[in-house]
């Protein structure tokens, strides 16, 4: 669960989209060790996994002997090579670090997961200018209720909204939660408020350890809403790699309660909570301090991700849910006439779903890197999606792209680059760039 506050969203989210066009200063190696040694501190006082923790400190140790970071002068380049190392040693996706040109202000003393009293207004400005997360709202044909997340606010800020949002949907027939794009949760509230509305009375839904005293905190939805719940109607959740952190419990408890059927790909598997921590004047990085344990499956979807009902390429999944949403109501109902329409509504849905093509990547040489992926407009820049095999003097994959024009880039260790064999790039990234006929 990305439980993450302000200054966690600002670095996650900032930090990664903005900063990390900007260059900055050169690194010196004073610069680099004292980062090093601070996320090594980190991981051992605050990591809620100790044996990962001596794992990430002896593999960020050894690649410092061996002087792997020396090359690296750009700030952005060594918080990716970082963020590879530890999630690499930890096999934990919810450690990373972010590299800020600006000086990060010196933190003072209080809990993790608290909100400090300075930062409530700056807070609540920010997620009204994004919506509140919420990037659609809208009815679809055959009168499916339709909700798109890039990410899940607390209901301190975001409960009204959501309140008026449920109000909208309460006359449809089924419900779309598209959370493919969406990146976690502000609040560990965020969640338990908004699946409140899909159960008649109070759910427990996740059991979280905080800390070495394994202190427990349990989440349960809501008795009361301030609206009409949304019972004893369909729910389709679609997920993709991209789905991460809280978008990853939400769909992982429905799934486990039976409240939903969940459709898309296997998601990126982040489950335990954290924030963001000031390693240097210029670098953070995000540390779980807590387990998540489900009460219904006695687990969790670390490093695993929540597995969809239905396996589908991410890209077909919207098309997939209004299918079986329209199935349910053709079944439902005894009215010839909203029978017939949900026929045609369905036949129209078939002739205008993307179809999909077989396309080769291929990368030749690295043959020393761990792990390689390819990213593109092909599957939403999902850098976890598609895994690319080493196979001979090349690394491989074979994914599905519409017809077209298709970006994408590399990751070779954490780091993005474009197609040494393709010279056809897009700016103003640099993206490599092919046609599937």
């Amino acid at each position: 669960m990305k439980h993450i506050l302000i200054k966690s969203f600002l670095l996650s989210a900032l930090t990664i989209s903005v900063f990390a066009q900007q260059p900055g200063a050169a690194l010196t190696q004073q610069q680099k060790n004292e980062t090093i040694d601070s996320a090594v501190k980190i991981v051992k006082t605050r990591y809620i996994f100790p044996e990962a923790a001596l794992k990430v400190e002896k593999y960020l140790r050894n690649r410092q002997a061996k002087k792997m970071y020396d090359p690296i002068t750009d700030g952005n380049q060594f918080a990716q090579a970082l963020t590879h190392d530890m999630q690499a040693a930890g096999n934990d996706k919810h450690l990373w670090a972010a590299y800020s040109p600006e000086e990060l202000p010196i933190e003072k003393t209080r809990e993790l997961m608290s909100i400090p009293d300075e930062e409530r207004s700056g807070l609540a400005e920010m997620f009204q200018r994004t919506n509140y997360g919420i990037e659609k709202l809208e009815i679809l044909k055959g009168n499916i209720g339709y909700l798109s997340f890039n990410m899940l606010i607390s209901p301190e800020f975001a409960g009204e909204v959501y309140d008026s949002m449920m109000a909208y949907v309460a006359h449809t027939e089924a419900l779309i939660i598209d959370l493919r794009k969406c990146g976690g949760s502000m609040s560990p509230d965020a969640v338990p408020y908004f699946c409140s509305y899909f159960f008649q009375s109070p759910v427990h839904l996740n059991d979280t350890y905080y800390g070495k005293d394994a202190k427990l905190t349990q989440s349960w939805t809501y008795a009361h809403v301030n609206g009409r719940k949304y019972l004893n109607k369909p729910i389709y959740v679609l997920t993709s790699g991209g789905t991460f952190s809280g978008a990853e419990e939400m769909a992982y408890d429905l799934k486990a309660l039976k409240r939903a059927t969940i459709i898309g790909q296997p998601t990126g598997g982040g489950a335990n909570p954290g924030g963001v921590l000031r390693l240097t004047s210029h670098f953070s990085m995000f540390v779980p301090v807590g387990k998540v344990v489900n009460p219904v499956t006695k687990g969790n979807w670390e490093h695993v991700g929540v597995q969809p009902d239905t396996v589908i390429n991410a890209k077909l999944a919207l098309q997939k849910a209004q299918e079986l949403a329209m199935l349910s109501s053709i079944k439902a109902t005894n009215d010839d006439r909203w029978k017939g329409a949900l026929i045609g509504w369905m036949a129209e849905l078939a002739a205008s779903t993307p179809k999909l093509k077989a396309v080769t990547f291929e990368l030749r040489g690295f043959d020393t890197a761990k792990e390689v992926y390819v990213a593109g407009s092909f599957n939403d820049w999902d850098s976890r999606a598609a895994k690319m095999e080493r196979k001979k003097d090349k690394w491989v994959v074979v994914a599905e792209a519409e017809p077209g024009k298709v970006t994408y880039k590399f990751i070779v260790d954490g780091k993005w680059i474009p197609d040494p064999a393709n010279t056809q790039t897009e700016e103003p990234n640099g993206d490599s760039v092919i046609v599937i006929e």
